[in-house]
């Protein structure tokens, strides 16, 4: 038994060196971690003109939700939250959602906020349903400095709204929201 305990010291030392080493970054930059927040929730969006086959420019708001988080990293009290959102860009039904960026505002069940600076990096519309993907870091507030992935699938269940006025003029699907590098 001291045998194998002698031979793991090496590997050991040299694990603690590394975590202990300063970052080719500066000493500001945060370890990485594996302890993660996970929320699942909601999508609406609304889109004024409604989509159509082509391209125009559309206003869109919207409402995200997360509830039921669950996570090591899990700040006690915060189970959900809620964000209103808006913007204005050029879309269709085709492709609803263009690559972007911008801020949100998530407000937690006890009130605090997290500002989420978000891009989008994929959006496509397949098999009938959008998925939506945004990356991007919690600015300020609660999770301040952690990751944030946010997922959307949203089923198109009037396609035919697209071919006429007033368009689509709603989309709303799940959300899976994942907070890392707490």
């Amino acid at each position: 038994m001291r045998k194998n305990l002698l031979a793991l010291l090496p590997a050991a030392a040299l694990a603690l060196a590394t975590a202990a080493a300063p970052s080719a970054y500066g000493a500001s930059t945060r370890a990485l971690t594996t302890v993660s927040v996970v929320c699942t929730g909601s999508d609406t969006t609304n889109y004024n003109p409604g989509l159509r086959t082509f391209s125009q420019t559309v206003d869109t708001y919207g409402t995200d939700t997360g509830s039921g988080c669950t996570g090591v990293g899990r700040i006690t009290g915060l189970t959900s939250f809620s964000a209103s959102f808006s913007g204005t860009y050029t879309a269709s039904c085709i492709s609803p959602i263009q690559s972007g960026s911008g801020t949100e505002t998530l407000t937690w069940n006890d009130g605090s906020t997290s500002v989420w600076a978000w891009h989008s990096t994929v959006a496509t519309n397949s098999a009938g349903q959008l998925v939506g993907t945004y990356d991007g870091t919690i600015t300020t507030g609660r999770y301040a400095g952690a990751n944030l992935n946010n997922t959307d699938v949203e089923p198109n269940t009037n396609v035919t709204a697209c071919f006429s006025s007033p368009g689509l003029t709603q989309t709303t699907g799940t959300a899976t929201w994942t907070f890392t590098e707490l």
